[in-house]
């Protein structure tokens, strides 16, 4: 069973200006949007048969369909590629189908995209794929046209929300005069909402606030009213909520960079393509 989706968030695409083709069913999709007034966008996202011996017949059919539709050189082509193109790109290191390589090669070479994340990072080693028997491989990949090179960053892998055995490839993107935008309004952290130390500081805020309101000891002026009081009590809850927040932050931080450090340094072993145990 194959299936290739692109999930759209509407507060930055608008879903009239999508054009979306079906390249090969299940296996190939590609979409066009305007990005940023009148400049267009176009990314496709790639399943690539697990039979080596069909990558050939993929990738050219792949191509005859992008050329009779008239599509445009892709910005981004990413997805599961089912084969790797480096040596580094595989633990144990073990050659690769030469056929299904060079068709892949030749339809990258057609379609003008380059494997960046590779160009910027010779020498690194970075996994998307763990088998059963301990074969790491980065099977996954985004490649992206050269013009935006110095465009893209944040170059990143994660475990998916949804249960698979591959990691999501991500990467940041900013096309040129993109429109500064902001940090925006701060919000409450939904995962401080049952914090009781946090709840029960903040009571205790309230029930002074309320108490001054109450019982008002000065004269109403401009610097003493029940306003300015209640907006005190509003300054103060949000002064405690930040703080909490950072100490619960620092943890999660600090927690996950000791566990990346662990993972680069696992991966980075001069053994790892030899060594069972090291993988």
């Amino acid at each position: 069973m194959a299936g290739v989706a692109f999930i759209i968030n509407k507060e930055i695409f608008n879903p009239e200006d999508l054009i979306t083709t079906e390249i090969i069913p299940g296996r190939a999709l590609a979409i066009k949007t305007k990005w940023h007034n009148n400049t267009n966008l176009t990314i496709a996202n790639i399943y690539t048969p697990n039979t080596h011996s069909q990558h050939e017949e993929f990738w050219n059919q792949l191509m005859r369909t992008w050329q009779e539709k008239r599509l445009p050189n892709p910005d981004f082509i990413m997805g599961d590629f089912n084969i790797m193109e480096d040596a580094l790109d595989r633990a144990p290191a073990c050659p690769e189908n030469e056929q299904a390589l060079n068709a892949l090669r030749d339809l990258r070479f057609q379609l003008d995209v380059q494997d960046t994340w590779r160009m910027n990072h010779p020498s690194s080693q970075l996994f998307t794929f763990y088998s059963n028997n301990n074969m790491y491989s980065r099977l996954d990949r985004i490649f992206t046209s050269p013009a935006h090179e110095r465009n893209i960053y944040g170059w990143d892998t994660c475990t998916s929300a949804i249960p698979t055995d591959h990691r999501m490839v991500l990467v940041r993107f900013t096309p040129n005069k993109t429109p500064f935008v902001g940090k925006g309004r701060w919000s409450w952290p939904a995962s401080l909402l049952n914090d009781q130390d946090l709840i029960k500081n903040i009571s205790k805020a309230g029930i002074t606030a309320q108490s001054k309101i109450t019982h008002q000891q000065t004269p109403r002026s401009n610097a003493e009213n029940p306003q300015t009081i209640w907006k005190e009590f509003k300054i103060k809850i949000q002064q405690l909520a930040k703080t909490t927040a950072k100490e619960h932050l620092n943890k999660i931080r600090t927690r996950m960079r000791q566990l990346e450090e662990d993972l680069h340094k696992m991966t980075a072993k001069n053994d790892i393509d030899n060594n069972e145990s090291s993988r």
